[in-house]
């Protein structure tokens, strides 16, 4: 094996063990004929902790948008951004630039309270996403639920319920808990997406004796899949000291890993598949999501930001 290909450390050295990437399958099922290839767009997280980007003392909008046509906002887990936020964030990109915007930690069932307004926020969101919408420039509203939103007949209501309070935004659920892809309830799982028009958020993440979602390359929109791509480092996964937000996306992968990964995403059967990397906790998601592109050959119109 060639240096290139050798399995990256995270930043203490510890070499992640390498996961098998389950063949790429059709949302329609493995033995259907595979349709064309899909157009893969590649974007960061958490704009401002870029450094190799910066063109300042933090990461902007601006920066990234010179080198990638989506970013995914996760400020929006925290508070419903104003509509006057909103346009502030298109004032920095061009036109063509795209957003995935966090739902908040209550949409999520993160955080739970009776006395909560949840349907006055997810009304709010609607309208402060209204400029995005207006010019399709939003991608998706990622609902990344909890690990402990496991596989119940309430949660199952819930997520209708999110379909009815969002009829016609794109919605994308990333699953924490992994007793939605049980083998009793995975083929359940993925149908139940596609009838409520749901966009499936295929995860790469540290494999660990108990709790890890595995990486289930399956479509279930026709138009768009999100791959998130959060590192192995196993060690920080499993981190519960204060850092572990940082340690626990420390990671930095490989030429090979990258090529593998990209198998996937050449696989999945939507018209889209976005692939964003989250795997900064040392900043390498961004030479990261530059190699991948690379590897891929660019299956988009140069990237430049507006003049």
């Amino acid at each position: 094996m060639s240096g290139a290909d050798t399995p990256r450390r995270d930043s203490n050295g510890v070499t992640a063990p390498q996961p098998a990437i389950p063949a790429a399958a059709s949302d329609r099922g493995d033995t259907a004929a595979q349709p064309p290839r899909p157009e893969i767009l590649v974007g960061l997280t958490a704009v401002a902790d870029h450094p190799s980007l910066a063109s300042g003392r933090a990461s902007t909008l601006a920066d990234l948008a010179g080198h990638f046509p989506v970013v995914e906002i996760d400020s929006g887990f925290y508070a419903v951004p104003s509509e006057a936020v909103v346009r502030g964030w298109q004032a920095q990109v061009p036109a063509g630039f795209s957003f995935i915007v966090k739902a908040t930690q209550y949409m999520t069932r993160h955080r739970d309270d009776p006395a909560h307004e949840l349907v006055a926020e997810f009304t709010a969101l609607r309208r402060a996403l209204a400029p995005l919408v207006e010019k399709g420039q939003l991608t998706a509203v990622l609902f990344q639920l909890p690990p402990y939103f496991g596989v119940t007949l309430e949660n199952v209501r819930y997520l209708r319920r999110i379909r009815q309070l969002y009829p016609d935004l794109p919605v994308a659920l990333e699953f924490r808990n992994n007793g939605w892809y049980a083998a009793d309830y995975r083929a359940q799982t993925l149908d139940l997406m596609r009838e409520l028009g749901f966009v499936h958020v295929v995860v790469d993440e540290p494999q660990t004796a108990t709790g890890s979602v595995p990486l289930v390359p399956v479509a279930t929109s026709d138009d768009l899949t999100i791959m998130r791509l959060h590192g192995r480092n196993t060690a920080g996964w499993l981190e519960r000291r204060p850092e572990w937000r940082h340690l626990r996306t420390d990671y930095d992968y490989s030429a090979e890993e990258l090529a593998a990964l990209g198998r996937v995403a050449w696989g999945l059967c939507s018209r889209r598949v976005v692939v964003i990397f989250n795997n900064n906790g040392g900043h390498a998601a961004a030479g990261n999501a530059q190699a991948f592109c690379t590897q891929l050959g660019w299956t988009s119109p140069a990237w430049r930001p507006a003049s």
